[in-house]
């Protein structure tokens, strides 16, 4: 594979000599460089009109999708817009414009927080576009019980299927007026709204301030994404960036901080060469389970099988291999000796060390439990195998992370996938919310690679981050990361020249079939293993 930085701050990179790809790279910026930007890119109305339509299109667009993780978007759908007077009204107008043509039974609310003349000309304009469809009303003078009412009778028995929250943008700084504090207050509380969404920045949000801001379910970034949105402290929901088609930015600032999104996986859709083997696309070996623990690794293990890669060798307790290996018999499966506890016994190594010329990556931890035979194991397996190593689960380990730095630079890189609370427990950070320069440092003082696991994950190389918001709380169940650390064995197996490339593809493909398993099945009534049947979807459906 070819892969090299070009001048235009984007990279271009191929999977097979005759398929090229251009990435390009969407940066996570300050409030102020974004409207920095915008002053010079949209340096007059027309422009300014017509990123103000495609964000509007775009914001529309990913909430139809989204919502259809709660059913299919209603025909006859209520929508409830608060506009302020500033183009995030606009945005959230023009959104509105769209589902209506869309949807032209759609109910809708708009309900200004400023007069009509105090509304910028553009936010102005987008009213035009909507009032003919819409209920248009001013509410700059109600108190809080007053809008609860106003929203009771507006939104009828059924109340409203999506609120699009417009009210304030990046020029915001704290405090909120009483007025307006009040009706973010009642929004919040409201029960009977379905979906919040926020256009660009949820309104009252500031990261000075500690001050109550409107907590939506989707933010749907304009433009760029903002570091504001993964403050620890805030939340934004999840992420989308309706892409306007910016170039990226040059700042002496620049964080290096970026935000993955679909593309990520264009070298995945493309045709294989005809004169290819299964040698051809790696071999990983993965090291795991325990007698009392055999699921996570069963989910590896199948996970790791519809990855793409070539061969999938798992290394079992012996008391479970045989019946591990009925359930997926596309890998091949060497039963372990086992300790009394019923773990890996460090005494049966050489099982591994024996074959371990014909892999190309190797995963170890999903559901080996943890006792004093798991650290010696994983210990010399970091110590003695010359790949490129995956630590997950019970895999990771305090004496295990200060020994990734001793292993030769040739022998590949050591990936780290732990969830926050086994973060912690392996870093020991002063501060819980393990910031981004935490991150770093941890990830190059001891020679690791990181995917740190939570709603908004990050990828760490120890100089950049890499955002994830794709998957959502259908996620949130036993197993998930298990799938996870097979799908990123696999796609190492394939590129283990490339681990960065590797786990960005990992946690996007792994988010965008959890969506997609939500958005035709829902997020509650599922299993785990489901999302596996909703991989190849999303390499067929972009």
């Amino acid at each position: 594979m070819i892969f090299n930085k070009i001048a235009s701050g984007t990279y271009t990179y191929n999977v097979f000599p005759t398929v090229m790809f251009k990435k390009k790279l969407h940066p996570v910026v300050s409030s102020k460089e974004a409207l920095d930007f915008e002053l010079v890119a949209l340096m007059d109305e027309a422009k300014e009109w017509d990123a103000m339509q495609r964000a509007g299109k775009g914001i529309a667009k990913a909430a139809r999708v989204d919502f259809s993780e709660i059913s299919p978007f209603p025909e006859d759908a209520s929508i409830l817009a608060l506009v302020g007077k500033g183009h995030n009204g606009g945005d959230a107008l023009l959104a509105v414009a769209e589902i209506i043509s869309i949807s032209p039974r759609a109910k809708v609310v708009c309900l200004l927080t400023e007069p009509l003349e105090a509304l910028k000309p553009l936010t102005k304009r987008a009213l035009e576009t909507v009032k003919d469809s819409a209920h248009v009303e001013c509410i700059k003078d109600l108190s809080q019980k007053d809008l609860v009412s106003k929203l009771d009778s507006l939104g009828a028995d059924y109340g409203f299927d999506i609120c699009i929250d417009g009210i304030l943008g990046l020029n915001f700084k704290a405090p909120l007026s009483p007025f307006l504090s009040a009706i973010i207050g009642a929004i919040n509380n409201y029960p009977r709204i379905r979906m919040r969404i926020a256009v660009d920045i949820p309104s009252g949000l500031d990261e000075q301030s500690d001050a109550e801001f409107l907590a939506p379910d989707f933010t749907y970034a304009t433009g760029f994404v903002k570091g504001l949105h993964f403050v620890s402290k805030m939340n934004c929901g999840r992420v989308r960036l309706v892409d306007l088609g910016f170039e990226s930015i040059q700042s002496e600032n620049f964080k290096n901080e970026f935000f993955l999104t679909p593309s990520e996986l264009d070298p995945m859709r493309v045709l294989r060469p005809s004169k290819v083997s299964k040698t051809n696309f790696g071999h990983l070996f993965i090291v795991g389970g325990s007698s009392n623990m055999p699921g996570a690794l069963l989910m590896s293990v199948q996970a790791a099988v519809r990855s793409g890669v070539g061969l999938v060798t798992a290394f079992a307790p012996q008391s479970v291999a045989a019946s591990l290996a009925a359930q997926v018999p596309e890998a091949m499966w060497i039963p372990w000796p086992e300790s009394t506890n019923g773990t890996l016994s460090p005494r049966a190594l050489p099982l591994l060390f024996d074959r371990i010329k014909s892999a190309t990556a190797l995963l170890i931890g999903p559901g080996m439990g943890r006792d004093r035979n798991v650290e010696s194991l994983v210990q010399e397996i970091i110590n003695q195998v010359p790949l490129p190593i995956i630590c997950d689960a019970d895999a990771l380990g305090t004496r295990v992370v200060e020994m990734t730095s001793k292993r030769r630079d040739e022998w590949g890189r050591v990936i780290l996938t732990p969830h926050m609370g086994e973060f912690i427990r392996i870093s020991k950070p002063k501060e819980r919310d393990c910031d981004n320069a935490f991150l770093k440092y941890f990830c190059e003082s001891n020679n690791v690679l990181t995917v740190l696991k939570s709603p908004q994950t990050r990828i760490c190389d120890g100089e950049r981050i890499f955002y994830n918001a794709l998957g959502g709380p259908v996620l949130s169940r036993g197993g998930s990361g298990d799938m996870l650390a097979g799908i990123l064995g696999g796609i190492l197996a394939r590129k283990s020249n490339f681990p960065v490339e590797a786990m960005q593809q990992a946690v996007v493909w792994h988010g965008l079939a959890a969506e997609f398993l939500a958005r035709e099945r829902g997020q509650v009534a599922v299993c785990t293993t489901d999302l596996l049947d909703y991989l190849s979807q999303v390499l067929r459906s972009y």
